[in-house]
């Protein structure tokens, strides 16, 4: 319902071209959920969802000092801290992803000792692990207080291939279980950084295809950057797909029910925007339009070549010159200018 925001004329044609209608009970079968309106007249967007994860900072996955860090409700702050863990229980379909994190440096140091792992077993029970490092010098190339989305790697997921007698909880028909952990592997202090979210996603035009390290805007408060229906799908879909229980291997996948963590989901939209005067749907749609339009951020990107760079600009024009200009609304980049792209996990275009 909230993509509405940028595409409701051109969801309402497809709808309108099926002859969908609008569902408004909770189960069904899976034909009767594939017909229905905003999921066949929208499946592009729907199915990325599904595809990709977008982990936002949860209480629960981290591990860290106290009390000069805290975990607030959309992010987590990290302020001299020597002990930084995050481990979490995922589902993947098959298929080749990146590991991206999107955070803010605001005098940051200890970044190039962090260690990204994931892991899962294969038919024979063995462990398959990839593991990832920021680049060493990641303190100085990533700009201060602004929002940075950083590209770490890059990695695949095989075919689950279950063994006779294998956990159902271990393996699924279609998707791998990976637990992703990641943790401080240096004795260095680390300080002056926030984490929104940790972002695995298919590869794109703009990282695979031009070797893009991080791309930026300028702005730093959560609300420009998590988007709340989103971050509630994932907590929904991650309990549903881990039975309930990420740590508890005699549950079986899928059997978690959403409605039991109801009081755990985020609904209290930003001061500014709520009203206590119209409905929840028209508070979450002025929401929707708030995150989705506000495109006065300058945005900057940084390849990890000056051949890479050059070609993106041949190609949709000079970003830093709308930057140095710092007029949105005469941007000669033609790339996403409406700014919907990273807002929004969609297969095969960021």
């Amino acid at each position: 319902m909230t993509l509405d925001a940028f595409r409701k004329t051109s969801r309402e044609v497809i709808a309108k071209r099926l002859k969908l209608i609008d569902v408004r009970q909770k189960s069904g079968t899976p034909s009767e959920i594939i017909e229905a309106m905003y999921i066949k007249d929208s499946w592009k967007y729907v199915f990325s969802l599904f595809k990709n994860k977008r982990l936002f900072a949860e209480y629960s996955d981290y591990k860290i000092d106290e009390p000069t860090n805290y975990i607030f409700n959309h992010f987590v702050e990290i302020n001299r801290s020597y002990l930084l863990s995050y481990t979490k229980r995922i589902w993947l379909a098959p298929g080749t992803y990146n590991l991206n994190i999107g955070l803010v440096v605001k005098s940051g140091s200890g970044l190039g000792t962090t260690k990204f792992d994931l892991k899962y077993y294969d038919s024979n029970g063995n462990a398959i692990v990839q593991t990832f490092y920021p680049p060493s010098n990641i303190n100085e190339i990533l700009p201060k207080r602004q929002f940075c989305f950083l590209k770490i790697g890059e990695f695949s997921v095989n075919d689950p291939t279950p063994a006779a007698g294998e956990r159902q909880d271990k393996q699924h028909s279609k998707l791998q279980r990976l637990e992703l952990t990641m943790e401080e592997i240096g004795l260095y202090l680390k300080s002056g950084f926030r984490i929104f979210f940790i972002d695995i996603s298919q590869p794109s035009m703009l990282f695979n295809d031009y070797d893009l390290l991080f791309y930026s805007c300028q702005e730093t408060n959560y609300k420009y950057f998590i988007n709340l229906p989103l971050k509630n799908f994932y907590k929904a879909l991650n309990h549903v797909q881990n039975g309930g229980s990420e740590n508890d291997g005699k549950i079986s996948y899928g059997t978690g029910d959403p409605e039991d963590i109801a009081d755990q989901y985020d609904n209290e939209f930003p001061e500014n925007i709520a009203s206590d005067n119209i409905s929840h749907e028209e508070n979450l749609m002025e929401y929707a339009n708030f995150f989705f339009h506000n495109t006065y951020n300058r945005r900057y990107y940084k390849f990890n070549t000056v051949y890479q760079r050059r070609q993106f600009v041949n190609r949709f024009g000079d970003f830093e010159l709308d930057d140095r200009e710092g007029d949105p609304r005469k941007r000669r980049c033609s790339y996403d200018r409406k700014d919907i792209k990273w807002r929004i996990p969609i297969i095969g275009e960021l």
